[in-house]
């Protein structure tokens, strides 16, 4: 008897772990951490390198929660082709390891109700600019954009941008060229980056109706638009230096990472498979980060 009760109680402990396990995946960690690095260095530099722990630290909770709860929205609203794609369709609702998807979504917006109110008690721009990026995520792009226009990562990627101006506003509570700038180069930068996952993806995509660029005009050509928005992106990485908003630190770092992923760039054209979509989306990630990383070296030197 002891040892059937030991028994169920071992069940139940595992089956808790993979219901926490479940809920942990609906929250897109992998896309929450990067939002809020850069949010984190914009704040840092608009604090001209100090480091406000206190501001920096609501910024952080409310930034996670609200990236979080658009994810969990994602994961409702996405649960139908999600069964279908190959990459999703292990994802927490469409596996059912989350039986009831309305779970999802009442998370994700008590999540994002929690990162407002956190906002709250940084200034109402930042509370601002965060709603905007889970607004713009969840509604814009994942709810309207996503199944009906080629155009959805272009315009889906202000979400992006609004993780620049909630991070500069929890310090300094007014807009300047700095932020809008850099908003600017996260917004260029999100479409490359995401029609070099479509190419890698083109086949799921195609099934389920999504029109990526690739399943509408073909890897070659989308190859083609991802190179020439890639050179504005980084030509346009290079004007904060040029107009005296970073230094010589930044700059290096601005052209070193440029440099790479125009080379990556180079080989998708030359081969627009599969695998090398896949390594340009890699290197395009890691593109932006060490323009990041430049700026924040810049502003604590």
């Amino acid at each position: 008897m002891v040892q059937a009760y030991s028994a169920a109680t071992s069940l139940r402990t595992r089956a808790a772990g993979l219901e926490a396990r479940a809920h942990l995946a609906l929250l897109k960690m992998r896309i929450v951490v990067p939002l809020v690095f850069v949010a984190t260095v914009m704040a840092i530099v608009a604090g001209s390198g100090a480091v406000y722990l206190d501001k920096i630290g609501l910024l952080v909770l409310a930034g996670g929660l609200a990236s979080a709860g658009a994810a969990c929205l994602n994961h409702y609203l996405d649960r139908d082709i999600d069964a279908v794609m190959q990459r999703t369709r292990n994802r927490p609702i469409p596996s059912g390891a989350i039986r009831n998807p309305a779970t999802a979504a009442l998370l994700g917006l008590g999540l994002i109700a929690l990162a407002v109110v956190t906002a709250a008690a940084l200034n109402y721009l930042t509370v601002t600019f965060i709603a905007l990026g889970a607004l713009f995520y969840a509604g814009v792009y994942t709810l309207w954009l996503k199944r009906r226009s080629p155009l959805n990562v272009v315009i889906g990627g202000f979400a992006g941008s609004c993780a620049v101006l909630a991070g500069w506003t929890a310090v300094d509570s007014s807009l300047s060229l700095t932020p809008v700038l850099v908003a600017l180069i996260v917004f260029l930068w999100t479409p490359s980056h995401f029609w070099s996952l479509a190419i890698f993806l083109k086949d799921d995509y195609r099934r389920v109706g999504v029109p990526m660029l690739p399943v509408l005009i073909g890897e070659r050509k989308t190859a083609w638009v991802i190179a020439g928005n890639t050179i504005l992106t980084v030509l346009l990485s290079l004007l904060p230096h040029h107009l005296g908003l970073f230094g010589v630190p930044y700059l290096a770092m601005a052209v070193v990472a440029g440099f790479l992923v125009l080379r990556a760039n180079v080989r998708l054209l030359l081969n627009p498979s599969g695998s090398e979509a896949w390594r340009n989306y890699k290197l395009s990630g890691m593109y932006l980060g060490l323009v990041f990383v430049g700026m924040l070296v810049d502003s604590t030197v």
